[in-house]
């Protein structure tokens, strides 16, 4: 079954307040002015139980889990380790010489003074398996044979991790504009995956015909309109529900936004 955690956050009063007050909003681990777009605060301390006036408690997915800038390898490896659980569950393996690849990506992180040579070496090894899987990913979306199977969604799941890591070695090389990159690269194809699996979940030619439609809007009329259909009655919707795998990743495009306004912050 696929499931988000939730997490406790610490937080000055002042900003949980004008969180729930509708000034500032949260995405992913940022937390923003609405009228400005200034990052205002970064959720990165986790606490145990919630503290009035100074906690928020947060929807997580298990493969993304921090802000960009507060990422570090070990929760990398544990992200990695959900991953691999989760494609035991379907008897898949990731290969021993990309998990290699993976890995010393991984360990090439908090290397100091990365020169321009070893990162493009790092992340041309990581783009050439993003775009092996990204082709896997694919197949097994549009294999009609089975189409509310979503044998696809460990593969995307993966690729998030993939460019997360990239994304993470460019920025702490500080190559700003290529983690962007990475990141809006993997923030489309997740989109592309929600809107697929929403299509692929439709029951009546009603649901197929309104998230069609829906699959033409950019992102963020899309999230809206997505916000209307499960805000609907559950006892009468009038729109399938998109499955939980679409939701899963509606939050991992959350944590992805984050992303980008750090980057943005550093550009």
């Amino acid at each position: 079954m696929i499931t988000l955690s939730k997490s406790i956050f610490a937080v000055p009063p002042q900003i949980r307040q004008k969180l729930f007050s509708g000034e500032y909003e949260r995405l992913g681990g940022i937390i923003r002015d609405k009228s400005t777009g200034r990052i205002t605060y970064l959720l990165v301390d986790k606490l145990e139980e919630e503290k009035d006036g100074s906690s928020v408690c947060v929807s997580l997915t298990k493969i993304m889990d921090s802000t960009l800038k507060y990422l570090t390898s070990g929760q990398i490896r544990k992200q990695l380790e959900h991953l691999e659980k989760d494609l035991d569950a379907w008897n898949i393996k990731i290969k021993p010489e990309d998990l290699d690849i993976i890995t010393r990506a991984i360990d090439s992180i908090h290397i100091k003074n990365m020169s321009e040579t070893e990162l493009q070496q790092v992340t041309g090894s990581i783009l050439k398996l993003y775009n092996r899987y990204h082709e896997v990913f694919l197949k097994y979306v549009k294999d009609l044979d089975r189409p509310r199977d979503l044998q696809s969604f460990p593969f995307i799941k993966l690729l998030i991790v993939i460019a997360v890591i990239a994304a993470k070695n460019c920025m702490q090389s500080g190559a700003i504009p290529e983690a962007g990159e990475w990141t809006r690269k993997i923030y489309e194809d997740t989109i592309s995956g929600i809107k697929a699996y929403c299509l692929q979940n439709s029951k009546t030619d009603k649901d197929t015909a309104h998230f069609t439609r829906m699959a033409g809007l950019p992102a963020k009329v899309f999230f809206e309109e997505l916000k209307e259909v499960i805000a609907s009655p559950a006892t009468k919707p009038k729109y399938k529900f998109p499955p939980m795998e679409a939701i899963y990743l509606w939050n991992c495009t959350e944590y992805l936004e984050g992303y980008l306004l750090e980057l943005e912050s550093l550009s």
